[in-house]
């Protein structure tokens, strides 16, 4: 029998929430359409909903969307819980370091905060984010790819970069707005997926991203 396959995508709408100074996300009818067709024109950003960051997406001369092999979107992974915490917490390497010993080496780390239902509310914007320490601690147990259930791994409240200087910086992809990661079990390993358009030399993409069993 087939693994069930578990979402972990927030849906792209009209309404939904976006990262401050981002394109509106803004979906409606193609006018040129002729009926019975149906057309929707999409106006969106690269960092619409889950997405994923590209190196491109912080420096300059890093690797494009389109540069990386399918493989480092598809992977095996872990759920790392850090759980009740409060707003702009900044998340510790302590709390990461029992998911890491069961991570598979250049996998991917789904950390689970539960900001996600925070989602469409101001609260979103004010979620935990990954101390210093906690993202070099990533870069040392060679993590390919960290996903968080929220806006940023960095501080949007102190608008700081250094996670995403970090984490880019060493070839570790970044994928934010995940979730549903409480359907999960942490310390369970699961093949993750988090595949993007096809975009030519663009700083990241929109995913649908799933995970299911092993």
């Amino acid at each position: 029998m087939a693994s069930r396959i578990y979402e972990l995508s927030q849906c792209v709408e009209n309404g939904m929430t976006f990262f401050p100074g981002d394109p509106e996300p803004r979906i409606e009818p193609a006018a040129a359409a002729a009926t019975p067709w149906r057309v929707s024109q999409l106006h969106l950003g690269t960092h619409t909903g889950t997405h994923i960051d590209a190196a491109s997406h912080f420096y300059p001369d890093g690797k494009t969307i389109d540069q990386y092999t399918l493989d480092r979107f598809n992977l095996p992974g872990v759920v790392a819980p850090a759980l009740n915490l409060a707003e702009d917490q900044p998340i510790g390497p302590q709390l990461l370091a029992e998911a890491l010993a069961r991570l598979p080496k250049g996998g991917a780390l789904a950390i689970r905060t539960d900001w996600d239902r925070f989602w469409k509310t101001d609260r979103y914007r004010r979620h935990p984010h990954l101390s210093p320490e906690a993202a070099q601690a990533l870069v040392a147990e060679g993590v390919g790819l960290i996903a968080i259930d929220a806006l940023n791994p960095d501080s949007t409240v102190q608008e700081t970069s250094h996670v995403h200087e970090i984490l880019l910086g060493s070839d570790i992809l970044i994928v934010e707005n995940l979730t549903g990661l409480a359907q999960l079990r942490a310390g369970r390993i699961y093949q993750f997926s988090f595949m993007p358009l096809l975009l030519r030399a663009l700083d990241g993409s929109p995913v649908r991203a799933v995970a299911w069993e092993i």
